[in-house]
């Protein structure tokens, strides 16, 4: 029987010391790298100067817009996953903040990893499907963000960097709808009533099974309620996130609007698949600084806005990693199947 220390030595083993290794080898060059090109002829007297005028209660109050996002993925989540036994609303947006704190000060992005094979615990189904339903979750993100900025396209100008951005969007936005609809359509020829049933039922061989697994984590087209429920959540939270990014502009005077604020949101967003260091210091403020350029703020107040963004989510998600871990545990406990 899994004991409730057994998701903690899961996630132990996929933050191994190899993964760790290739993402610091991968991230940290790129993130220096995008470092020095943002901070490229800025004056650090005028960073600052722009710090320090910065309003603080504009900054604090748009820590919880930005910090519904993950709530909202959280919820979005839930629609997007097949289990029996589906945990509570609240395991799903803990384990979002868990996942995004271990992101932040680990290297090479375990912390989704690790949410999926938690995940696979509480909700006990298996890994492979658990794993499925966070690729699912973060190719949604791509989705929405791209619409987001489709839409503010209009509204701005257009240098090639973001035309080929919004082209690269496309196409991943594209494959991952294809990817859907043909594990919808394999689903639904597997069992015509009920195409999320359990697939991984009856599969003789390790292989086949996970791959079932993979197939029922990717199939929620056959749960239409469920996939609208997660695109509307989804949309909510990056009109959150927006909301939030638009107020820490205000904080510093820079006026990006509503068109500036998406924009910032969905190429930070976008950009985020770039390898990097934990937390997407450098690369963050890279993005930041390109994507205001284009709406005309100078690159000292573009870099002092992105160092006020960053820590509106960075530090609280961060902060709730240890008490998220310790309520998980106690959650786990509490649902663990009984002893026979």
């Amino acid at each position: 029987m899994a004991t409730d220390t057994e998701p903690l030595q899961e996630d132990r083993r996929a933050i191994s010391t190899r993964s760790v290794v290739i993402g610091l080898a991968l991230g940290i060059p790129f993130s220096l790298l995008f470092l020095w090109l943002a901070i490229r002829g800025v004056s650090f007297d005028e960073v600052w100067s722009a710090l320090s005028k910065a309003n603080p209660w504009l900054v604090l109050l748009s820590v919880p817009f930005l910090l519904m996002l993950f709530v909202m993925q959280g919820l979005r989540w839930r629609h997007l996953v097949a289990a029996p036994h589906l945990p509570r609303r609240r395991a799903f947006v803990v384990l979002m903040y868990v996942g995004t704190a271990i992101t932040n000060v680990v290297p090479g992005r375990p912390g989704d990893v690790a949410r999926g094979i938690w995940l696979s615990r509480l909700g006990r189904i298996p890994v492979a499907r658990s794993l499925t339903s966070v690729g699912v979750d973060r190719a949604m993100d791509v989705g929405t963000v791209f619409v987001l900025l489709l839409l503010c396209l209009p509204f701005i100008d257009k240098p090639d960097w973001l035309v080929t951005l919004a082209i690269v969007g496309a196409i991943v936005s594209v494959l991952a709808a294809i990817v859907l609809v043909a594990a919808w359509w394999y689903a639904h020829r597997r069992n015509p009533q009920d195409p999320a049933a359990g697939m991984e039922q009856g599969e003789r061989s390790w292989w086949r099974h996970q791959l079932s697994g993979v197939i029922r984590g990717l199939a929620v087209l056959s749960r239409p309620r469920e996939f609208g429920l997660a695109v509307a959540d989804s949309f909510v939270g990056w009109s959150f996130n927006a909301a939030g990014t638009w107020l820490v502009g205000e904080a510093l005077g820079l006026q990006i609007g509503l068109s500036g604020a998406i924009l910032v949101t969905s190429v930070i967003a976008l950009g985020s698949a770039i390898p990097s260091s934990p937390g997407m210091i450098g690369t963050f403020q890279w993005l930041a600084v390109a994507s205001l350029a284009v709406v005309g703020v100078g690159k000292a107040d573009a870099l002092a806005f992105s160092i006020l963004l960053q820590a509106a989510w960075y530090i609280p998600t961060t902060l709730s990693g240890v008490p998220g871990a310790w309520w998980l545990t106690r959650e786990g406990r509490r649902s663990a199947p009984a002893a026979t």
